[in-house]
């Protein structure tokens, strides 16, 4: 008999598919969460609602102008067209207007943010939990380390003497099995008699 250990796998491979799941979420999925909220209309559709009274508060951006309806329920976006005289009509209709603040972030913070952090969290709280399955493993942080020398196979020694059928418990009761076997193979009507089928 020989034991077979399942091989383990690195804690590499849980941080390589962590860091694949938070670049699938920030590429892929949060835009798209954050552009399905948005609903897209053009600058005509804007100048309406303002002319009309429509619109609750608007801000304008760099490269697009983001406007509520009275209510609030709604979010609309438009692009920026030249338009001097945008401002009297917004205030006219009675609006809340503002205009973006552009700060400059660094690129640095930028990259510490999005992939640093979150990478960084990852990788604590890998640890965490390979330390937490190495106390239950026993002893201890530092258990791995002083028994790392200390081996946990298991040797198995065949015996010198042979081991005979007489040896093994219920020898007996194979035996009669056996022995009904081969009479049920000789004499099968006796037993279909009493409805025994094999």
């Amino acid at each position: 008999m020989q034991e077979v250990k399942r091989p383990k796998k690195p804690l590499i491979f849980f941080y390589v598919a962590m860091i694949l799941a938070i670049l699938v979420f920030n590429c892929l999925v949060a835009p798209y969460l954050a552009g399905k909220a948005i609903e897209n209309v053009d600058y005509g559709t804007f100048m309406t609602m303002t002319e009309n009274g429509e619109i609750g508060k608007v801000q304008i951006q760099q490269n697009q102008i983001v406007f509520t309806d009275k209510e609030e329920s709604t979010i609309y976006r438009t692009g920026v067209i030249e338009d001097p005289g945008l401002v009297e009509r917004l205030h006219a209709s009675g609006a809340t207007f503002t205009s973006e603040i552009v700060e400059e972030t660094s690129p640095l913070t930028t990259l510490l943010l999005s992939w640093l952090l979150p990478i960084g969290i990852f990788v604590l709280l890998g640890q965490y939990m390979s330390k937490k399955l190495m106390d239950k493993a026993g002893g201890g942080a530092g258990s791995m380390m002083f028994n790392l020398g200390k081996s946990n196979a298991k040797v198995y020694v065949k015996s010198s003497d042979g081991i005979r059928f007489s040896d093994v418990e219920g020898v007996d009761e194979a035996e009669e099995n056996l022995q009904e076997i081969v009479d049920y193979l000789e004499n099968p009507a006796k037993y279909r008699e009493i409805g025994a089928s094999m």
